[in-house]
């Protein structure tokens, strides 16, 4: 699934070299708030990926500990948010009952908010395909910039690139859709405890 084109059509095509060099640019001139929309109910990594590996494979301790040392690379962003009192907020829409990649994503999740990462969780119905027109993967710098996934034409949820969007018209309409999902979510202990996860 694609963006919807009047997201992208005045933007940026990226590779994933390219997407994650302008990630960096643009959490360099980081103001404010940064907000993380996630919609895919399953990702896989381009590259292989330890921790989700073992998880396939029913070793969850395994799982778990690499889960943790992952976490722990990203000490000095979640630093960094706190330093300069950055707003930073991953807002994640889940569908239940929630696929198996989600719960091996809700395990990373618990060790993440220890270390302060405030994620939110918006409950869509199972019956609203996702990604849609309405509701995809992008990343929301300030009121200035947006980087919006590509995972390419296919079911995979194995990501592409993507591309950079400045265009304040459509970084406006993307903070809307992104504070509309916000209004409906709520904080991951919340959503753990109402789902007996």
């Amino acid at each position: 699934m694609q963006p919807p084109r009047w997201v992208v059509e005045g933007g940026t095509r990226l590779d994933l070299d390219e997407f994650g060099a302008e990630f960096s640019t643009a959490w360099s001139r980081l103001e404010s708030r940064f907000l993380k929309i996630e919609c895919w109910q399953s990702y896989q990594e381009s590259a292989a990926n330890e921790s989700q590996e073992a998880y396939r494979r029913g070793d969850l301790e395994s799982s778990l500990d690499l889960l943790k040392k992952e976490a722990e690379s990203d000490r000095p962003l979640y630093e960094d948010v706190r330093a300069r009192a950055i707003e930073f907020a991953r807002v994640r829409v889940v569908q239940e009952p929630v696929t198996e990649y989600l719960r091996y994503e809700l395990m990373s999740y618990r060790i993440r908010a220890t270390m302060g990462e405030n994620i939110e969780v918006v409950r869509e119905s199972s019956e609203t395909p996702l990604p849609n027109g309405e509701t995809f993967d992008f990343l929301l710098f300030d009121r200035r910039t947006a980087l919006v996934h590509d995972y390419g034409h296919g079911p995979t949820g194995v990501q592409a690139g993507g591309w950079l969007v400045r265009d304040p018209r459509t970084v406006g309409a993307l903070e809307e859709r992104a504070l509309a999902l916000r209004a409906g979510a709520v904080p991951l202990e919340r959503f753990l405890a109402q789902s007996e996860l």
